[in-house]
C-alpha cells in the first residue's frame, strides 16, 4: 500500500468507527447503567436505524484503520511491535463481535417494544430475559477488546521509544502517547471495573479512545504527508 493509502486508511478509519461509537452511545443512553435491561432494550428499540447506521459505521471504521496500523508493521525493530499490532488486531476482532451482539439487542428491543405495547408481559419477561445474556456477553466483550487493545497499544509506545516516528501534530510525542493510552485501558478494565464499577471503566477507557483518534490522526496525516 503507498504512504498515502496507509496514512489516510490508519487517520480516517478510526475517525469513522469514533464517530458511530458516539451515535450508539447517545441512541443507547450516556448513563445507561450496563444491567439496566429495561432501559437498553426500549432505547435499542426506539432508535433501531440509528443503532444500525452507528454499527456500520463502527465496523467499516475499524477494518479500514486496522488494515492502516497492519500496513505500518516494519516502523520499528524487534517484536514488541508485532505483539502490539496483533493485540489491536484481536480487539477489534473482539469490538466487531460486540456490535454484532448490540445489533441483537436491537432487534429485542423491537419485540420488547411491541410486547410492552400490547400488555404482554410474559413475552415482554422472556425477551428481557434472553436480553440479559445477550448483554453480559456485549460487556464481556467489550472490556476483552479494551483490554488487548491496551496491551496493543501500551506494546506498540514502548516499541516506538527508540524509532524515528512522528506525527503531523509534532509536540505530542507518538510513542509516550501510546503507552498512556496502553495503560488507560489496561487500568480501566481491570482494577476500576473490579474496584469501582463498569459504568465507570467504561467512562475512563472513553478518554483512552479519543486518544488513539488523536494518535492515529497525528501519525496518519504524517505518513501521508511523506
Amino acid at each position: 500500500m503507498s504512504s498515502k493509502g496507509t496514512g489516510y486508511t490508519l487517520g480516517l478509519g478510526i475517525l469513522v468507527a469514533f464517530i458511530g461509537y458516539i451515535l450508539w452511545q447517545i441512541t443507547i443512553g450516556i448513563d445507561t447503567k450496563s444491567d439496566d435491561i429495561t432501559t437498553i432494550l426500549m432505547n435499542s428499540g426506539d432508535g433501531s436505524a440509528m443503532i444500525k447506521t452507528a454499527s456500520i459505521l463502527i465496523c467499516i471504521g475499524m477494518v479500514v484503520h486496522v488494515v492502516g496500523l497492519v500496513s505500518t508493521k516494519g516502523t520499528a525493530a524487534g517484536t514488541m511491535e508485532t505483539i502490539g499490532i496483533y493485540s489491536i488486531v484481536t480487539a477489534i476482532a473482539l469490538w466487531i463481535t460486540n456490535i454484532g451482539l448490540g445489533l441483537s439487542l436491537a432487534e429485542m428491543g423491537e419485540k420488547f417494544s411491541a410486547a410492552m405495547a400490547g400488555g404482554d408481559a410474559a413475552t415482554a419477561g422472556t425477551i428481557a430475559t434472553a436480553a440479559g445474556f445477550s448483554q453480559a456477553a456485549n460487556v464481556a466483550t467489550s472490556t476483552m477488546g479494551a483490554l488487548f487493545a491496551g496491551i496493543g497499544w501500551l506494546c506498540l509506545g514502548i516499541a516506538y521509544r527508540d524509532a524515528e516516528v512522528k506525527g503531523v501534530i509534532s509536540f505530542i510525542p507518538l510513542s509516550m502517547l501510546a503507552i498512556v493510552m496502553g495503560l488507560i485501558l489496561i487500568i480501566s478494565n481491570i482494577i476500576i471495573t473490579s474496584l469501582v464499577s463498569v459504568e465507570a471503566a467504561s467512562q475512563i477507557s472513553g478518554i483512552g479512545f479519543i486518544l488513539i483518534v488523536i494518535w492515529s490522526l497525528s501519525r496518519g496525516f504524517e505518513i501521508a504527508k511523506n
